[in-house]
């Protein structure tokens, strides 16, 4: 069994997560979520051969936007034999997971990416990855600003993902901005499989408001504490947490928040989210 993340196409532009696949030897289970209403109350799911030939696999029924469905693979056909999977939307909108990479060039997929099969974290190591060089450090401006976090705000790319928190986007050789102690991020297992799989680690920072403990003068004394999160990408089940653990991931937030009400954020198993761990800058 291996999981999928189905990206909303606009075009050729990737826009956003839509969904979830996941993969078994009998078919597939589609998870959509934040599907546009123009869809109506159905999205019809195609596989894509290596010789771009489609097929239908089956409907998805919808109800506000979040719907989900196990489809068959079809008569003789089968994982082998489909590199991606699509649920067309309006127009040149669509959602689209690739399962692999199409030997044909022209049926390439420009955004692909491979799967996260989280049975295999456990037997992960370091040497089956080639990290990014880490000697290197990021481009930093001329001018530094007064505290670091200003400093990493204007070095990489801004993503909003918890109204609370303010998040960049980073990679592994970026850990080196953290301090010293939390440089071995930089080849664990974990961290290198969910980025070659989700190309994407997120640095997170939370500002919580302290009061003072006299009621009187606290308006005066209120205070701020920040701490700072790694957001690991990966798919909630409570084995996979287990595993996160091991690497030093002591929680997990989900992340859909763009795609429903911001208020929803109760954590269920199957939902797209981050692990994630206190570190230090």
């Amino acid at each position: 069994m291996q999981f999928f993340y189905i990206d909303y196409m606009n075009g050729d532009r990737k826009e956003r997560n839509v969904g979830f696949l996941r993969v078994e030897r009998s078919g597939v289970c589609v998870g959509l979520r934040g599907v546009p209403a123009q869809c109506g109350k159905r999205c019809s799911v195609y596989a894509v051969g290596d010789d771009g030939e489609r097929w239908c696999i089956g409907d998805v029924a919808l109800k506000d936007g979040y719907g989900m469905g196990k489809l068959s693979w079809g008569e003789n056909r089968g994982f082998e034999k489909c590199v991606r999977v699509e649920v067309p939307f309006y127009k040149n909108r669509k959602g689209v997971c690739v399962l692999r990479e199409s030997t044909h060039r022209e049926d390439s997929y420009r955004e692909s990416k491979p799967s996260m099969d989280f049975q295999k974290v456990t037997r992960v190591s370091e040497t089956e990855f080639e990290p990014e060089p880490v000697n290197e450090a990021p481009d930093l401006p001329d001018k530094i600003p007064k505290d670091k976090w200003e400093q990493l705000v204007d070095t990489y790319p801004h993503v909003h993902i918890f109204p609370e928190a303010q998040s960049l986007l980073i990679k592994p050789k970026d850990l080196v901005v953290l301090t010293q102690r939390y440089h071995s991020l930089i080849s664990n297992s974990f961290v290198l499989h969910s980025y070659y799989n989700y190309r994407q680690l997120l640095l997170f920072r939370f500002d919580e408001k302290q009061t003072s403990e006299n009621e009187v003068r606290a308006a005066d004394l209120e205070d701020t504490k920040t701490t700072y999160y790694l957001g690991v990408p990966g798919i909630y089940y409570e084995r996979e947490k287990r595993i996160a653990l091991m690497f030093g991931f002591e929680g997990f937030d989900i992340g859909e928040a763009r795609m429903c009400e911001e208020s929803k954020r109760e954590i269920y198993e199957g939902c797209f989210g981050y692990y994630m761990k206190q570190v230090e800058i």
